[in-house]
């Protein structure tokens, strides 16, 4: 069992974090177009606003975990309270371990470079060189400048909106799941969020 939990909480590490939305491969594009693209993207700072991004999601990663894995347990009807004491004393003592998976995933300078390695082709499979040219004109703009200096906040709130709307259905669906795999069927009448 206690496997299983890490399992759960390792993906959803995955689910939330940045890097589950990389691409994984994409065909190749104009070399000029590549260039260009790579420029802007050192313009746009973009580097550093993603290990912004990564850092947020690190802080927040370990309130996520628990709030996730407690909220299965308030919601399995099937768990005497008794038994729902129980699983919070074994989700305790994985918490650590499950914080530092998601801690290292989310601090691994690796992570950023390939992400920025799988964008460049998106990039500049989207946009023309000219395209990209007036990118980087605006991102060299006093709006560009202002956009990329909120950026990191404009991600971390936008975060914390996706996280507030994703975790209920998360947590119904890992509900429903975990329902599936111990056969406990106290919940499959709820239809609710």
């Amino acid at each position: 069992m206690k496997k299983s939990f890490a399992a759960i909480a390792s993906a959803l590490v995955v689910t939330c974090s940045p890097a589950a939305f990389a691409a994984t491969s994409m065909p190749s594009a104009d070399p000029a177009v590549i260039a260009a693209t790579k420029e802007m993207m050192a313009s746009m700072k973009l580097r550093d606003v993603m290990m912004a991004s990564l850092k947020q999601a690190d802080q927040n990663m370990p309130a996520q975990i628990a709030a996730s894995l407690n909220a299965m347990v308030d919601r399995d009807a099937t768990l005497s309270a008794e038994k729902k004491a129980e699983m919070r004393k074994k989700f305790e003592k994985i918490l650590p371990t499950a914080n530092a998976q998601a801690h290292a995933l989310l601090t691994d300078p690796s992570l950023v470079d390939e992400m920025l390695a799988e964008m460049v082709p998106l990039y500049a499979e989207t946009y023309t060189l000219d395209e990209i040219h007036q990118l980087s004109a605006f991102y060299a703009s006093p709006l560009g400048q202002k956009m990329l200096a909120n950026m990191p906040t404009l991600m971390s709130r936008s975060m914390e909106i996706t996280n507030r709307l994703m975790m209920p259905r998360m947590q119904k669906m890992m509900a429903q799941i975990a329902q599936s795999v111990t056969g406990n069927t106290g919940n499959t009448g709820n239809t609710g969020k």
